[in-house]
Parts: structure tokens; C-alpha cells; sequence
């Protein structure tokens, strides 16, 4: 919390140990013979179980001289709901999980044969394309008439050619394929449940949890494979998820008063913008895409060239560079306060602050500047909601926490006890971001299910 955005520095006891206590420490006997006498290693063991103690108070007086106080209040409170949800694990279905990844296996192979079909002998000497290959794809292209400078999705996108949506697709399927297959399976454990590592700060900079081993946080969205987590017999998985969050803090730091109307009014904000960008009353749902790719497009200062590219890659939202430039100074028209927002960010290396009191330091590019304050708000935001679901425990008996995604907490409670729990995980959420954004309404959105695909 301290140094949060330094990336120049450690934070093992021996380097916190120099750095704040001024001492020396020698850690080689850890890989020293224990199977002797162990007088120096008894020292050894109690000098590393004090000073933690020393560090802590030195610790709490620099978090105070610095006004983190009530971010360190924020990651204690939180503890024990990160631990909890540890220590549970998640429920897994693994017939599942392994005919999905079958079925993935089939639609590579499928989508590889297509390309082939599409662009016979159009990638070497041999006739033989490796659609995984940079080299191999530009030479493809080449042979087609198409000279590119960059094969990644973004360019990809933008261009009008029977090949690239089958190439988009095939990469995709091939990453889930083998990010996602059975090897994946690895991580379940023999009680049929998921024991993902959480880390509180893991994206310390921000403030973010992040998570490992495996990474619960980059499941893909696609039910597919969220509706593996399932909730054994008997149980059910609650779902609750903030809305529009990054949009909802953004409204409140940057002060613009459209954006805060239409919250305080109950407008969908992406209808709210498909209307001004568009000149129609009447939204439909591509419009709202379009709606959707420039607020959270536009959000941290993307540029029109970077936003056509964004449009059509994640939402499948087609503009050419002139029309997203319109849709980008129509936008900026029509939230002015983000654009004060964006224009009134300081060169140089600055330090951020969210709306908790969480610093990060020696932030320097552009985009950091403004998505720090905002995310890290929303990481405040959910650790406060965690501390009160444990505070709150008792309200939902047999209830815990088993996934923290970033603006979605997911519990596994009893099936006769979706409304309670419901209940429980809504108000944690509400009081624990409404305090940050106040008067921007929070919304949260809940639902249960024996999966976390439905």
C-alpha cells in the first residue's frame, strides 16, 4: 500500500526488514541442514517471527504519516472473506468441462480446414499454412491481394475479406482450446472443487485481487465453461454483479452532469449515448453495442483509430476511422465533464488517488492516469463489501463466498436459502461502494442458478 506503483522494490521480509527497520538480515539457513542441532536455527526462526512485529508498528505510523490508514482498514477488513473464499473452493463439474473441450478440439480442426478452403496454397512454397505464424498469415494475405502491416485481431477486424472473421475465429478457438482443454483439469482437486489462490493486492498498483493457480478471474464469459462451476446437489450458486461500475465511478469523480442525471433517474446509460451519438429515439440492440463500445472505449481516452479497431474486435460493432472520430467528438459533446476529465490530467509522473485514499505512485502514462482512480475505487468498493459479508455472516448460516471477480462476488448457499443469501451479498455490495459514489445510485444486479453459467 505504501509503494503501490513502484515497481523497483520488494516486499520479502528482508527487503522490508532493511527498508524500514534498517537491518541486515542473512536468509541462507533457509537451505541450510535442519536435521542437526538447531540452536542457530531456533534464532534464526524467532528473530523472523518477530519481526514482523516491529515491522507492523513501524508499518502502521508510515501508512498514517501517509493517510493510508484507511486503506490498510479496508485490506484488513477484507482478509477474512478473501480467506474464506480460499479455503471453500469452488464446486466443479468435470464430465462437463471435458466434453466441452472435446467439442472445442473439433470446432479447431473445423474452423483450420475452413481457412484452408478459403485460401488453398496460399501460404508457402509447400502449399501448407500456419495460420499460427505472423510470417505465414502476412504471406497468405499477400497472395490474396492484401498487403498487411499487422495480423492481430484488431487489424484483423477491420478488414473486409472472407479469410480474416474465419481466422479470428480460429485463433480464438485454438487459444481456449489449449488454454482451456482437459490439461486444465489439473487444478481440480479430488473433493471435485477448485482451490484458486486469491491474492488481496496481487494487482498491487491498483488495488485489484487477482488470482492464480488457476486464474478464476480470465474464465472466459462464455457459459461454456462457467457453467462447470456449479454448485454441488442441494447447493446453488448466487450470483451478484455491480452495473456499469467503471461508468458509475467515472460519473462521480469526473462530475459530468449528464452522465450523473442519467443515473440519478434510472437511464441506461449506453441507451443514454446510443440516443446522442445516434439522433434517435428509438435504440436498438446494435446501437446500444455501438453505445457500449464508446463509453467503455472512450472512458480512459482511446483514440478513433484504437476505437474502431476496439468496436469491431469486442463487439463485433463495424466503423471506419472517420466515423469514430464523429462518434468520438459527438460523445465528447455530449459528456463534457469526461473530457475536462481527460484534458485536465497533469503531464509527467504523477500520483493517483481513489476514492478510498489508495494512492499508486510514479504513474506516468496517460491512460494509468485516469483508469487507476477509477478501478481502484471499484476494488475499495468490493473489498468493503467482503468485509461485510463476513461481518454479516451470521444473516446467511452455510453461506460463503467461492469466486471474487473484480465487480462480481459469487456465493454457495443452500437452495432454500436464495433469498437470504440474495438478501445478504445485495446489501454488502450496495453499502460497501455506496459511501465512494454517493449520490450516483449503486445498482447490483443478482441471480442464482446451479452454475455460474446460468
Amino acid at each position: 500500500m505504501l509503494h503501490a506503483g513502484d515497481r523497483t522494490i520488494g516486499h520479502a521480509l528482508k527487503e522490508l526488514a532493511h527498508r524500514h527497520l534498517g537491518l541486515a538480515l542473512n536468509k541462507e539457513l533457509p537451505s541450510a541442514d535442519w536435521s542437526g542441532a538447531l540452536t542457530g536455527h531456533v534464532q534464526y526462526a524467532a528473530r523472523d517471527a518477530e519481526l514482523p512485529l516491529a515491522l507492523g508498528d513501524k508499518l502502521a505510523a508510515e501508512l498514517a504519516q501517509a493517510g493510508l490508514t484507511n486503506t490498510a482498514e479496508i485490506e484488513t477488513g477484507a482478509l477474512p472473506a478473501a480467506t474464506w473464499a480460499a479455503t471453500h473452493g469452488v464446486g466443479f463439474d468435470r464430465t462437463t468441462w471435458e466434453a466441452g473441450a472435446d467439442a472445442a478440439e473439433v470446432r479447431v480442426r473445423n474452423l483450420r480446414g475452413r481457412l484452408d478452403e478459403l485460401a488453398p496454397n496460399a501460404g508457402n512454397l509447400f502449399g501448407v499454412t500456419n495460420w499460427n505464424s505472423v510470417d505465414d498469415v502476412t504471406d497468405a494475405f499477400a497472395r490474396l491481394g492484401i498487403a498487411l502491416s499487422f495480423t492481430g485481431d484488431d487489424a484483423l477486424a477491420a478488414l473486409d475479406h472472407p479469410v480474416a472473421p474465419v481466422l479470428r475465429a480460429y485463433r480464438a478457438a485454438a487459444k481456449l482450446a489449449g488454454s482451456y482443454g482437459r490439461e486444465w483439469l489439473r487444478h481440480v482437486a479430488p473433493d471435485a472443487r477448485v482451490y484458486a489462490t486469491w491474492k488481496q493486492i496481487g494487482a498491487g498498483a491498483s488495488g485489484r485481487m487477482s488470482c492464480k493457480e488457476p486464474n478464476l478471474q480470465q474464465l472466459p464469459r462464455n457459459p461454456r465453461y462457467r457453467r462447470c462451476f456449479a454448485a454441488p446437489p442441494g447447493r446453488v450458486l448466487v450470483k451478484a454483479d455491480y452495473s456499469q461500475i467503471e461508468l458509475r465511478i467515472a460519473a462521480r469523480i469526473t462530475g459530468d452532469r449528464r452522465m450523473l442525471d442519467a443515473y440519478r433517474t434510472g437511464e441506461d446509460l449506453h441507451t443514454t449515448t446510443a440516443r446522442a451519438v445516434l439522433g434517435k429515439t428509438d435504440v436498438t440492440k446494435d446501437d446500444r453495442q455501438l453505445a457500449k463500445s464508446l463509453n467503455f472505449g472512450l472512458l480512459y481516452g482511446m483514440g478513433s483509430r484504437a476505437l474502431a479497431a476496439y468496436a469491431a474486435s469486442n463487439f463485433g460493432v463495424a466503423l471506419t476511422e472517420a466515423e469514430a472520430g464523429r462518434h468520438r467528438d459527438t460523445f465528447f459533446r455530449t459528456y463534457p465533464g469526461l473530457r475536462a476529465w481527460h484534458r485536465g490530467v497533469p503531464n509527467g509522473t504523477v500520483e493517483t488517488c481513489t476514492r478510498g485514499g489508495r494512492r499508486r505512485i510514479g504513474v506516468s502514462a496517460f491512460t494509468e492516469k485516469l483508469n487507476t482512480p477509477v478501478q481502484g475505487t471499484g476494488a475499495d468498493g468490493l473489498k468493503r463489501a467482503l468485509a461485510l459479508l463476513w461481518e454479516h455472516r451470521s444473516a446467511c448460516p452455510g453461506a460463503f463466498p467461492v469466486l471474487l471477480v473484480h465487480d462480481e462476488i459469487v456465493v454457495e448457499c443452500d437452495e432454500a436459502q436464495q433469498s437470504e443469501a440474495a438478501a445478504w451479498v445485495r446489501g454488502a455490495m450496495a453499502d460497501g461502494m455506496a459511501p465512494l459514489i454517493d449520490p450516483v445510485p449503486v445498482e447490483i444486479e443478482v441471480s442464482a442458478g446451479r452454475s455460474w453459467g446460468g
